[in-house]
């Protein structure tokens, strides 16, 4: 079962933060979920927003930060005074400082331009064993396939009318090994069509979950999912005698 910390350990400690990915990593947790952004001079950044707003103490589109003004912005009091002083870590710095960590990556930023820039880094990092690539912008995934076709892809869904036979079609088509539907979508037929076509599912959307519908996952068989809890995941898991990949 895959365990996959959303945004690092994100229900206790400032998301996307080098701290929230080293404390998930603390629990045994070996995937990381992060996400891309592009600044103004085209690096890659570990943010989920198109702004700052949200999580930084200022306010702006990120593109429209250089990444030395990005570096300047304090990451973590939007959470707690004790996280003060965080800051937003470059995907190099993820890739660098986190080398035991499966990066599952999702791309946030607009437009296919920068999916180069970060196939790029990943190779250069030798990391292609250890990121997998996600987005619920399906126009990236082709061309992520025909640049990278050694990178495992998940394609993010949401409902769109689609029956479970039906993504499966489309992913197969689309050389997609990975399916990430809401966790409230997923039923048992889901999974059966999904695994059938020797596809994968990776349930997202559990938020600040209990358990209850971690449990509810676990039991219709999908394959992983990705959690702010990663803590609370991992002890149903140990309970259940089940491997946490």
């Amino acid at each position: 079962m895959m365990n996959i910390a959303h945004r690092g350990f994100s229900s206790r400690y400032p998301e996307n933060t080098m701290l929230s990915f080293r404390k998930a990593l603390d629990l045994g947790v070996s995937r990381l979920e992060l996400d891309l952004q592009v600044t103004r001079d085209g690096d890659l950044v570990v943010l989920h927003d198109q702004t700052v707003d949200r999580t930084t103490n200022n306010s702006g589109a990120t593109k429209d930060f250089t990444l030395e003004e990005i570096r300047t912005l304090d990451a973590g009091s939007w959470l707690s005074d004790e996280f003060s002083g965080s800051r937003i870590p470059t995907f190099l710095e993820v890739l660098t400082e986190l080398p035991s960590a499966i990066l599952v990556t999702e791309l946030k930023f607009e437009g296919n331009a920068a999916i180069e820039d970060v196939v790029k880094l990943v190779r250069d990092k030798g990391a292609t064993e250890r990121v997998i690539i996600s987005s619920f912008d399906h126009a990236k995934l082709p061309v992520i396939k025909s640049i990278a076709p050694e990178l495992p892809i998940t394609a993010l869904t949401r409902t769109d009318g689609r029956t479970s036979r039906e993504w499966v079609e489309w992913a197969l088509d689309q050389e997609i090994d990975t399916l990430g539907p809401r966790c409230v979508e997923i039923t048992r037929d889901y999974v059966n069509n999904v695994h059938d076509a020797g596809l994968f599912v990776r349930a997202w959307g559990l938020g600040r979950d209990q358990g209850e519908e971690m449990t509810r996952l676990i039991e219709l068989g999908v394959d992983g999912m990705t959690t702010d809890c990663p803590d609370i995941l991992q002890k149903i898991l140990v309970s259940r005698g089940m491997e946490c990949n």
